[in-house]
């Protein structure tokens, strides 16, 4: 498999130049068409005679240019511009909500809780509309089957209105903090006014490649499902179930594959000014060829946001438990569901930037060694120092 070529066509979709909407110095420059990583490496120099001077000998190892000295990778930001090692990527995603706590947390928890206040009305008309039927009443009589109906029809609407409301939170949040932390590789000061101006231009495609690419993932796992349906059609129930348990695992692993190689789209979007069709092939360009490492790396951060989550939502559950028990009410109510509601607003606020910040450093180091952009990045930083 050839290595990917930075050099776009028009047919990539791709915007002309640096004045097409990227982030600069993100947005990819012309570059000769060989293709992949090379690294700084002398001609080499072989030993013998010199006219009038000594014998010449090789460099010592790790002094490639003959400076006399080991030569340190630069470090402007957060990570060193070189590949990533994944206790860089990781760090690198901690160190850039230390180093910007304002800015990130601030725009995180102001998206959480603009999502949160208009999620929670529904959370609670559902909460209350279903508690009926999983608390046993009080004369023993049997819940009203006949309201099941009206509660199916409540989840589905509170489904539908978390997915728009979380995708709409999640499109802005990943523009702004993707740009925040492209400054914050460079040792760029961050400013949150600035950061908005350069995303802002990019939202509306943004999510249209968020919503591209949750369509494609779910295409991938229900194509499976076909021919069970065909098979439960025909009449052949014990085929169709056992289509289905095929094709359930099966949409799994395809769903997984193309989430990963489609995960590098948001950054490539925001920051290299190129479509939303361009962006999906830009991702799978990237990953294509070091699949493994950034499925392990992703994988690493959703447990680590998983566990944090869990970690700051216990308590706010507990408090919220204890509060409606002691005041006999529904744990539905006003006051336990603000509480409930206080815990998701922190544990997303801490959560969101660290998976955002994973993302666009797998980015950036997937095209450090694909591409050599870790030379661009030190001509950039030096240009800011």
């Amino acid at each position: 498999m050839s290595e990917p070529q930075d050099r776009r066509g028009p047919e990539d979709g791709a915007g002309s130049g640096s004045g097409s909407g990227g982030v600069p110095p993100w947005e990819p420059a012309d570059r000769p068409t060989t293709g992949g990583w090379q690294s700084p490496t002398p001609p080499p120099t072989t030993p013998g005679p010199t006219p009038g001077g000594p014998p010449r000998t090789p460099p010592p190892a790790g002094d490639p240019w003959g400076f006399g000295g080991p030569v340190a990778t630069p470090r402007p930001g957060i990570v060193p511009l070189r590949p990533l090692a994944l206790g860089e990527v990781l760090d690198g995603a901690f160190q850039y909500i230390r180093a910007h706590p304002r800015v990130v947390l601030g725009v995180s928890a102001v998206v959480a809780v603009i999502t949160t206040l208009i999620q929670a009305p529904f959370q609670a008309t559902y909460g209350q509309s279903l508690e009926p039927f999983l608390t046993p009443p009080a004369g023993g009589a049997p819940p009203d089957l006949g309201a099941l109906a009206g509660v199916l029809g409540g989840a589905s609407a509170l489904l539908g209105v978390s997915a728009v409301v979380g995708l709409l939170a999640n499109t802005v949040l990943t523009g702004l903090l993707v740009v925040v932390l492209s400054r914050s590789v460079l040792g760029a000061p961050v400013d949150a006014r600035e950061c908005w101006n350069a995303a802002r231009p990019r939202l509306p495609g943004l999510l249209g490649v968020v919503v591209l690419v949750a369509v494609v993932t779910l295409l991938a796992f229900a194509v499976f499902l076909v021919p069970a349906g065909v098979a439960a059609l025909a009449g052949a129930t014990g085929l169709a179930v056992g289509l289905a348990a095929v094709g359930l695992l099966v949409g799994a692993v395809a769903a997984v594959v193309v989430s990963v190689l489609l995960s590098l789209a948001a950054p490539a979007y925001v920051l290299e000014g190129i479509g939303v069709t361009a962006a999906l092939s830009r991702s799978r360009t990237l990953v294509t060829g070091r699949f493994w490492p950034v499925l392990g790396i992703l994988l690493l951060a959703t447990i680590i946001v998983s566990i944090i989550a869990g970690l700051v939502g216990i308590p706010f559950g507990l408090v919220a438990g204890g509060v409606a028990a002691v005041s006999g009410s529904s744990q539905f109510a006003l006051l336990p569901l603000l509480i409930t509601a206080i815990g998701t607003v922190i544990g997303a606020a801490l959560t969101s930037p660290f998976q955002a910040g994973v993302t666009g450093l797998l980015y950036i180091d997937q095209r450090m060694r694909r591409e050599g952009f870790d030379i661009e990045l030190q001509r950039a930083a030096h240009g800011l120092a």
